[in-house]
């Protein structure tokens, strides 16, 4: 068990500070049977059991009551989020959450396969399975959630007024909810097959051929605890179309989507030696291959009925609130999943019930994979390479997707809740939407020293480019990934991932004998390794403090850019880019600033790493190392503030750490 208490000083309160309890246990098996020296089989097993519990700090100390929040549970602080400034208590995901408990996680994984060496063919082929199991409950933000805006406090028509923090202090947050779920246990499982063929058609000449069949075998839930949702059907509550169903019932799966049975991935490569080329080595290949079809933590998802849900959002953001945090919430009582038209509102009605749900016809994630490259030894132990690498991919798993935004032909003033395409709920919302589309492209050369009379190298350069119009869920950059929904064309841009130059370097080296005694005694068996990263800075997009499109948008707005937003002189930490280039949107308007629109600055460090290994006798050894990160102390500066309308837009106030020293000493018996 671990804890953090983050940095506020008053850990309750402060986002990061979070309490852990996790254990981990696993065995592996092989067996290995040779039936002849050119046929063997290979099985083998592997069993994963895990536990994961967060908490966090002052659970049960009623923080609500003390502050006079009626509505909402004692399980820990509430979340208070307030455009630009920092948050207060859990920011209500599942990687941070009131409590969390996760037990048991378990994994099993089946692995055989079987390889014939045949003449000039090396042949293999093999089966693998996977099965996954969580049980998991999950408090997201019974303590109850709240996001705060500007638009509450602004002067009609103008745009860049209001303070978030003012509507705090009223008491008049923009959305407001909580989420408490039951006991959900998921269960998905996983198979797959291939065959490949290494076939030496000449001395110089080797073909790869291979085929791989995958399919994920879609989640369900024990219990049949999973919704969907039918977007054509009549609402029997509302009288319009979107009306929540059940899996398991009325003849529905009880999976999230449908299994994808046609994943074949054909691959195809060479490797040629040129006889008249001075050793020259040509190596190629292509081949399709298929992603996971959940890419972000889902295992609470889509479990409406069976879980306390309530989703409050403000009408019209700018004159309306979600409620008022005195009155609370209203009263909730969890209804039956057998009631008619479940959770909707009817019209004139106030909705409280957020919708999330998979696509059924879910595609797999499919990428289409290139490259060629050259390598030849220039010197005895020394290799230099180039090459090319291209990726083409459709269908990636998205962040979830609002898809009941209003039509942007009908925006306006007023409260437009009855314009949405799903009315009677306050947001609909599609779980890991396959929608995602990216290319990169890439060239590199590397020089590699082999190890040598105790010295080592690999030198690597990379120039690419990389677009997508999704973020992924680990980012290098900021990129965001949505903001009108009806309009994706303005979510292609830079990948946050986009590294267009990326140089690495890595030198170790091992002092030798010496033929004086105490040389050697004092020197022989030092290592030292140097590892160094230059590279390009993170992209980032700039957003908006307040959305002004009173649209229900699928993501924060982004601004318009009215001029070059780079700065190519006079950068400054306070001011480092041209903040003059954007201007809030007119009201009920998308901005035309694209994704990723800037970088931040270049990352470079260098790292040190020494050691030596002591022999005390046959048996008992010691290690001494030290490990010098940054060693050089340089500045590695965090993204500029890119929200328009906040204090630091344009600023940059973080950096990465500076220069850290670890010194080891192990025993090794």
């Amino acid at each position: 068990a671990t804890g953090d208490k983050g940095s506020y000083g008053d850990a309750p309160v402060d986002p990061n500070a979070i309490q852990t309890d996790v254990r981990v246990q696993s065995i592996l098996g092989t067996y290995l049977h040779t039936f002849s020296p050119a046929l063997l089989n290979n099985l083998q097993a592997t069993y994963l059991r895990r536990k994961y519990i967060t908490q966090r700090y002052g659970a049960g100390s009623n923080f609500a009551g003390t502050l006079g929040l009626p509505g909402v549970s004692a399980a820990a602080f509430p979340t208070f989020n307030v455009a630009g400034y920092a948050g207060l208590g859990s920011q209500a995901t599942t990687n941070s959450s009131i409590a969390r408990i996760q037990t048991p996680i378990t994994d099993t994984q089946l692995q055989d396969s079987l390889s014939w060496f045949h003449g000039r063919h090396a042949l293999k082929a093999g089966v693998e399975y996977r099965r996954g199991y969580n049980r998991e409950s999950n408090d997201l933000s019974s303590a109850g959630n709240f996001t705060f805006n500007s638009l509450i406090t602004s002067s009609a028509g103008a745009a860049g007024t209001g303070n978030a923090f003012a509507s705090l202090l009223l008491g008049m947050p923009s959305t407001a909810g909580l989420v408490r779920t039951d006991v959900i246990a998921s269960r998905a499982s996983y198979w797959s097959a291939y065959l490949q063929d290494d076939y030496r058609l000449t001395d110089r000449l080797t073909l790869n051929l291979g085929l791989r069949w995958e399919v994920e075998m879609p989640r369900y839930v024990d219990g049949d605890r999973l919704n969907a949702f039918d977007p054509q059907a009549i609402n029997p509550v509302s009288l319009t179309p979107g009306v929540i169903t059940f899996a398991g019932r009325n003849g529905l799966p009880r999976t999230s989507f449908d299994a994808n049975f046609k994943n074949f991935g054909p691959r195809v490569g060479f490797a040629y030696n040129a006889p008249l080329l001075g050793g020259i080595v040509f190596r190629g290949g292509t081949g399709i291959f298929y992603g996971p079809n959940v890419s972000n933590s889902v295992t609470t998802s889509a479990t409406l009925g069976f879980s306390d849900n309530v989703s409050l959002v403000a009408p019209q953001a700018n004159t309306t609130a979600a409620l008022q945090l005195a009155n609370g919430f209203p009263a909730y009582t969890r209804p039956s999943i057998d009631s008619p038209g479940f959770g909707a509102a009817a019209p004139g009605q106030k909705p409280s019930t957020a919708v999330s749900f998979w696509d059924r016809r879910h595609p797999s994630p499919i990428s289409y994979q290139f490259d060629f490259n050259i390598q030849k030894e220039i010197v005895k132990d020394m290799l230099i390479e180039t090459g090319y690498i291209g990726n083409i991919s459709h269908h990636l798993t998205a962040n979830d997707l609002t898809i009941t935004q209003v039509p942007d032909a009908l925006l306006g003033p007023g409260n437009l809740q009855s314009k949405r395409p799903f009315p009677q709920f306050s947001n609909v919302t599609l779980v890991n939407p396959a929608i995602g589309n990216s290319t990169y492209h890439g060239v590199f050369v590397k020089t590699e020293r082999r190890f040598s009379q105790g010295l080592t190298f690999i030198a690597h350069y990379t120039f690419s480019k990389f677009i997508d119009d999704v973020a992924s869920g680990d980012e290098y950059g900021d990129p965001g990934s949505y903001m009108d929904q009806y309009n994706r064309r303005l979510d292609k841009g830079l990948s946050g991932s986009d590294v267009p130059h990326r140089a690495l370097v890595t030198v170790l080296y091992e002092l030798p004998r010496f033929h004086a005694a105490w040389a050697d005694r004092v020197l022989h068996g030092w290592k030292s390794g140097v590892y160094t990263t230059l590279q390009s800075g993170q992209p980032f997009t700039v957003y908006t403090a307040a959305n002004t499109t009173n649209s229900f948008s699928a993501g924060s707005l982004r601004p318009n850019v009215t001029g070059d937003p780079g700065l190519d002189e006079g950068r400054t930490l306070i001011h480092y880019f041209n903040t003059a280039a954007f201007s809030q949107p007119a009201l009920y308007t998308f901005g035309n600033s694209p994704r990723s629109v800037l970088r931040g600055p270049q990352r470079n460090t260098v790292d040190l790493s020494v050691a030596r290994t002591f022999s005390f006798t046959e048996r008992f050894k010691s290690e001494l190392r030290g490990e010098f990160f940054n060693v050089l102390n340089i500045a590695n500066f965090d993204l500029p503030g890119h929200t328009l309308g906040n204090a630091d837009f344009g600023a940059i106030s973080t950096a990465r750490p500076a220069r850290t020293v670890e010194i080891a000493l192990r025993l090794l018996f």
